[in-house]
């Protein structure tokens, strides 16, 4: 039982702010304990220049990183700075602890987890980022399992992380409606092999899938559906940023719907 929901049946209220603050006393003492005095000051060079930080010249970086830590007012912040501390180390510590650089952001996942905290960890070749979740089984189903998928099509792959990461920012936001669509035209692109914009491949892959054996009736749904994806898109893109973020979550999760059901057909 995860200690959040243990409280819970004690009757014992767990608000966000608890919520923080405990995640930050746990990533704190994550960095004393298991990175120890093996946090070498090369590294914590590297996490201040990540996070924007002065450097100063110490015995022990560890302690200096335990502060910058308990210095976040929010979780993103202090959820940022901890995957600072995991891009900055070399590639195995051995402090009170045998620890890998996997180890590190594994921790952060468990901890996140274990206090219900909707933040989801993402990696990319560009490193790691972190993703506000929203429902789970959603977000596993429409977000996670295809960007995993989408290795085999760089392209649209690359476009999905920019929307995703200009989504979990929370700015730009006409821009992540944008780059969700170009998602899609470029999968379509990719997985079609050819150049069409996304108006000329839905007739193309609704062939393509006609030509799998999927029925007709889910073949006569996609159509529209695509139909309405760029309709929405289309009048997002004559507004400014001002885009309702529950639309906003639509979008993310209709162009997972979209590529999923493709690459299920194939």
């Amino acid at each position: 039982m995860k200690w959040v929901d243990y409280r819970e049946k004690l009757g014992i209220a767990f608000n966000d702010k608890e919520k923080f603050s405990m995640l930050s006393n746990m990533l704190q003492n994550y960095v004393v304990i298991c990175l120890g005095t093996s946090y070498d000051e090369i590294s914590y060079l590297n996490y201040c220049q990540m996070v924007g930080e002065a450097y100063y010249k110490i015995n022990h970086p560890c302690q200096h990183l335990r502060e910058s830590l308990r210095r976040c007012t929010s979780t993103a912040e202090l959820i940022s700075k901890f995957i600072a501390v995991y891009n900055s180390c070399k590639l195995v510590t051995t402090g009170y602890f045998s620890v890998t650089k996997n180890d590190i952001l594994n921790y952060l996942k468990e901890a996140l987890d274990k206090l219900n905290i909707g933040y989801e960890i993402i990696s990319d070749e560009d490193g790691v980022f972190i993703f506000p979740k929203g429902a789970k089984e959603l977000d596993g189903a429409l977000v996670s399992e295809p960007l995993e998928w989408l290795n085999l099509y760089p392209n649209t792959h690359k476009t999905y992380v920019i929307a995703l990461k200009q989504y979990s920012e929370g700015v730009y936001i006409r821009d992540v409606a944008d780059n969700l669509r170009k998602t899609l035209e470029t999968f379509l692109q990719e997985f079609l092999g050819n150049t069409k914009n996304l108006e000329s491949n839905k007739n193309e892959i609704c062939k393509h899938l006609s030509d799998k054996g999927v029925d007709s009736g889910v073949i006569g749904l996609f159509q529209p559906l695509i139909n309405a994806y760029k309709n929405i898109n289309d009048r997002i893109a004559k507004h400014n940023d001002a885009v309702d973020a529950k639309l906003l979550e639509f979008l993310l999760y209709q162009t997972g719907v979209l590529i999923r059901m493709v690459l299920n057909v194939e």
